[in-house]
């Protein structure tokens, strides 16, 4: 994705529109500079210690999500759930959410990973909401995946395998990252009276710590590509798969996991050693750019439509592209307009 000549980055998606105007951006630039996008709380926060943050946040997850319960829309019974604490009241918030909004694929995905969670309440819905969400969201590898470990925690080894191969030759790749930063911003917009940057940073923070787990999709490729090469080449198809088309940072590093085990397992140590040192390339590129991207990431956190513009271009373009081509216009303003760098 690239800004054009008036300072605006494309539209990804029709409905929320997503246009960043210069004076978006030069406001923006302000903001940030200013330091008004400061954490939640009041100016003692960096005094705080990790527990108390840690108490502040549970208490604050409750709050949200008990004022959030009381709604009557999808989107805001998906957001209580996530906050909630109990299993069970998650589950039974899920169920309402799914009974108003069932071909909402990013409400039915996020619904079949709670269940598939080692401490999932027992009744979860999780066939059901399996099925669902194949009707709405079946072309997507991440459902196909995350139906293939659940089976293979089951012990049904031919289904897990035919739900591997369904996932390497979807159509697209999404694990809804930026749709959970979304909803998580709009939620604390309707259920508190934190400002934008607070509401935008505490919902990266929150998105962040609630991404599914993929260790059991890695195990079940390293425990069955050893074993069988059909799954060796499921697996090493569904590597490339999401390399090729996943949008974010941790979608392509699990995605090369992968195909180091499937290589390794089918001998090939020249194309499994070139994917190591990919790895440590990316990681090493990775930890480099953390200080060039730290006033980016203040910058998307200042203004919405900064933000929603950046969250749009990581579902059309990628995390990566979105995060240069933000960092090349802001570059660019502070060419056209010195004045704007922070002091």
């Amino acid at each position: 994705m690239t800004a054009d000549h008036d300072g605006q980055f494309p539209t990804a998606t029709s409905s929320p529109r997503s246009e960043t105007t210069r004076a978006n951006l030069v406001s923006a630039v302000r903001t940030a500079c200013d330091g008004r996008d400061s954490s939640p709380g009041d100016s003692k926060w960096d005094q705080l210690s990790a527990k108390e943050r840690e108490n502040y946040f549970v208490t604050l997850s409750r709050t949200v999500s008990e004022r959030l319960s009381e709604s009557t829309s999808a989107e805001h019974l998906h957001v209580a759930a996530l906050l909630a604490e109990d299993q069970e009241r998650r589950f039974a918030l899920m169920d309402r959410a799914i009974v108003i909004d069932p071909a909402d694929p990013f409400l039915v995905w996020s619904a079949v990973q709670m269940c598939s969670a080692r401490d999932a309440p027992a009744r979860c819905a999780t066939r059901n909401w399996e099925r669902q969400l194949i009707a709405v969201d079946g072309e997507n590898s991440e459902s196909w995946i995350r139906i293939a470990a659940n089976r293979y925690s089951e012990g049904d080894i031919d289904s897990a395998l035919s739900a591997l191969r369904r996932a390497s030759t979807a159509a697209e790749s999404r694990r809804y990252w930026p749709e959970m930063v979304e909803r998580i911003e709009r939620g604390l917009a309707a259920s508190s009276d934190f400002s934008f940057p607070e509401r935008a940073k505490m919902a990266f923070g929150y998105a962040a710590a609630m991404l599914p787990g993929y260790s059991d999709q890695v195990a079940m490729c390293q425990g069955q590509s050893t074993k069988d090469p059909e799954w060796a080449y499921a697996c090493l198809a569904y590597g490339e798969l999401v390399e090729a088309q996943g949008k974010e940072e941790l979608s392509e590093s699990i995605a090369r996991s992968m195909q180091r085990i499937a290589l390794e397992a089918t001998g090939d140590k020249e194309r499994a050693e070139e994917v190591v040192r990919h790895i440590e390339v990316r990681r090493r590129e990775r930890l480099e750019s953390l200080s060039d991207t730290a006033p980016i990431e203040r910058l998307i956190m200042s203004d919405p439509a900064v933000f929603a513009a950046y969250l749009a271009a990581v579902k059309s373009e990628g995390e990566g592209s979105a995060t240069r081509a933000m960092s090349a216009e802001y570059e660019r303003q502070l060419e056209l307009r010195p004045e704007l760098a922070c002091e």
